[in-house]
């Protein structure tokens, strides 16, 4: 069950920033208003501890037993394949190889390392059959399914969400 995933007492906001700076200020802000910051997540400190970092950091918050990172892992890693190979938030460079029209950087793209290598249905679906996917997806959780998607912006998954979008890009642009 869901609730098995429930947050230690008191947790009232999930903070996702680029920098541990950005991430401290807006904890300083929701703070000063009144509000309980639970967990604070930023790109700096996730490039620092690594997945295996990460998913302890979860497994703490959430006071997980060591028996659901294995589940955990398995969760994250696919949601991170569709995260930059998929969808409205997806690697620019992915987006660049898929129509170079979509291409704003001064910089020069490079070729993403390996969203063109994947069977993107298959990432798909092997996601919606993690254990985790299952248990938010059926857990009537006021609304917890939207975090099934590779962004918030994107619709929900359904085995081929992410194969039409990525043609949508090669024939569209820019969604």
């Amino acid at each position: 069950h869901l609730s098995d995933f429930g947050a230690k007492s008191g947790t009232g906001i999930f903070i996702t920033a680029r920098t541990k700076e950005q991430g401290q200020k807006m904890a300083d802000n929701l703070t000063e208003s009144g509000r309980i910051v639970g967990l604070i997540q930023d790109l700096e400190t996730l490039s620092e501890i690594k997945v295996d970092g990460f998913l302890d950091m979860y497994a703490d918050f959430f006071d997980l037993p060591s028996h659901y990172l294995p589940m955990l892992h398995e969760h994250y890693i696919l949601w991170e394949k569709l995260r930059i190979c998929c969808g409205r938030q997806m690697s620019k460079y992915w987006r660049y190889e898929l129509n170079a029209s979509t291409w704003t950087e001064a910089l020069d793209p490079h070729p993403h390392p390996f969203c063109g290598s994947l069977d993107i249905d298959a990432v798909e679906k092997a996601f919606m059959n993690t254990t985790i996917f299952k248990m938010i997806e059926g857990s009537n959780n006021g609304g917890m399914e939207r975090i099934l998607r590779p962004s918030l912006k994107d619709d929900a998954l359904d085995g081929g969400y992410c194969s039409r979008y990525n043609k949508a890009v090669r024939t569209k642009g820019k969604l």
